[in-house]
């Protein structure tokens, strides 16, 4: 199945090949485009690329298709070579290529549940949305931050502490640099919707000059606001971007209560050391939600491979 976007590369694909004229060039039934070492490259697979590339592929279509054959030839003989080395055997190999089959299964299984529902948002659910939320909209801004990243060499309490207690930026440095924490130091321009949700609400409250820290797996974020220019957006300029997020946010509930329905009706066995944890369905079976609100708090409590793939699924909508 092709995407809106998709269907023109189609189109003038094939009329590229109806229009050489004379005998047929796509091989038998005109669907073998070239074939290497003997095995055939069909006019699907080329289809296919064009499908991937969108709007690119409607300028210089025959160039475009062209070097699109041309990849999947190269392509073609690096996997005969590896079909030659054994590498389709090899255990790592075959374990991907499952885990592919599964994404690519996942996505087309979600993309036929989000069917299900494709009645748009209404301009009152859009416009409740807009007005819920005037640090994206309204009243948006383009902040400028400096951003500071700390080694975790200081736990994230006691830096947090100090940050409320600091009576300056400099006062604060002046402490890191007492503990010697290793800091890499950067500056950001990013407007409002760029930022992550929990990172963004809080900028929108904080002065100039302002400090707040946000821990990460790896080191903690220190984020100085060093300026906020306003630059809000209308209703009308919103809408197109508010109504594909409440799409996509629908999408999800709808993954969300497909998960949960296929877990109820089957029937799933912990075995060996994940038997202890087999009342604890949470990280398993929470929301699949795309949506901005929540995907700090997917990233961190969503770690199962499963998850993982439904929720490219959804993302691939």
């Amino acid at each position: 199945m092709y995407s809106k976007n998709s269907i023109l590369p189609v189109i003038l694909l094939a009329a590229l090949l109806s229009g050489c004229g004379g005998e047929d060039k796509t091989g038998k039934d005109g669907q073998v485009v070239a074939k290497v070492n003997g095995d055939e490259v069909t006019v699907h697979q080329l289809n296919y690329e064009l499908g991937l590339l969108g709007q690119a592929a409607t300028q210089n279509t025959e160039k475009v298709a062209r070097q699109a054959l041309e990849q999947l030839v190269n392509q073609q003989l690096i996997v005969q070579k590896a079909v030659t080395e054994k590498l389709d055997r090899d255990p790592r190999v075959m374990q991907a290529l499952e885990r592919a089959k599964s994404q690519v299964l996942v996505q087309a299984y979600m993309s036929k549940v989000a069917g299900r529902d494709s009645t748009p948002p209404s301009k009152q659910e859009v416009g409740d949305y807009y007005s819920k939320h005037p640090e994206l909209f309204a009243e948006r801004r383009i902040y400028q931050i400096r951003e500071i990243l700390l080694d975790k060499s200081v736990p994230a309490a006691e830096l947090q502490s100090r940050v409320k207690s600091s009576k300056s930026l400099e006062e604060l440095m002046g402490w890191l640099e007492e503990k010697k924490v290793q800091m890499k130091s950067g500056v950001l321009v990013k407007p409002a919707e760029q930022l992550p949700p929990e990172m963004l609400s809080r900028l929108y409250q904080m002065r100039q000059g302002q400090v707040m820290a946000i821990e990460a797996p790896n080191n903690i974020s220190l984020s100085i606001l060093m300026a906020a220019r306003n630059q809000p957006l209308s209703e009308a300029q919103a809408a197109p971007a508010i109504e594909n997020f409440l799409v996509n946010q629908k999408h999800g509930k709808l993954a969300d209560d497909e998960v949960k329905r296929l877990r109820a009706e089957a029937k799933i066995e912990w075995l060996g050391k994940f038997a202890a944890a087999k009342g604890d369905d949470k990280a398993s079976s929470a929301a699949v939600n795309p949506g901005l609100e929540n995907a700090e708090k997917h990233v961190a409590d969503e770690k199962s491979n499963d998850t993982d793939f439904i929720k490219k699924g959804v993302s691939g909508l």
